[in-house]
C-alpha cells in the first residue's frame, strides 16, 4: 500500500483560466505533488500524498475554482469507491501494529497522524 496516489478526475466544464495557471494553483494544495489538466479529454490527472490530502479535498478545490465535475453514475461510483478505499487505507495506517522496539517507526507514525 503506497501513500502516493494517482487519479484522474473527470469534468464537464472548466474555468476559463489558462490550464497552466490552474495546474499551478492545484499544486498549492498541501500534499499535491503533480497535476495536469487535459482539456481535450476533460480530465485532471493528479498525484498526491494520501497522508496530507485526499481526492475529496482536490475535488472540493476544483468545484470552488469553477470546474463542473462529471456527475455520471460511473463517475459518482468511482469517486465513492476512491473515498472508501482511501479511508480504509488511512484507518489501516492508524491501526497498524508497531514493534515495541522500533522507536523510529513509532515517532514517524506519530508525526504522520498529527
Amino acid at each position: 500500500m503506497s501513500d502516493i496516489k494517482h487519479h484522474k478526475i473527470r469534468f464537464v466544464e472548466r474555468p476559463e483560466m489558462d490550464p497552466a495557471e490552474l495546474e499551478a494553483e492545484l499544486k498549492k494544495i498541501d500534499g499535491v505533488i503533480d497535476a495536469k489538466i487535459d482539456a481535450d479529454h476533460r480530465e485532471v490527472s493528479v498525484e498526491y500524498d494520501l497522508l496530507k490530502c485526499r481526492e475529496e479535498d482536490i475535488e472540493r478545490w476544483m468545484t470552488e475554482a469553477g470546474f463542473v465535475l462529471d456527475d455520471s453514475l460511473r463517475e459518482r461510483i468511482r469517486r465513492g469507491w476512491i473515498r472508501y478505499t482511501e479511508e480504509n487505507e488511512l484507518d489501516a495506517l492508524r491501526s497498524r501494529p508497531l514493534s515495541c522496539c522500533d522507536s523510529e517507526e513509532i515517532e514517524r507514525r506519530k508525526k504522520e497522524l498529527e
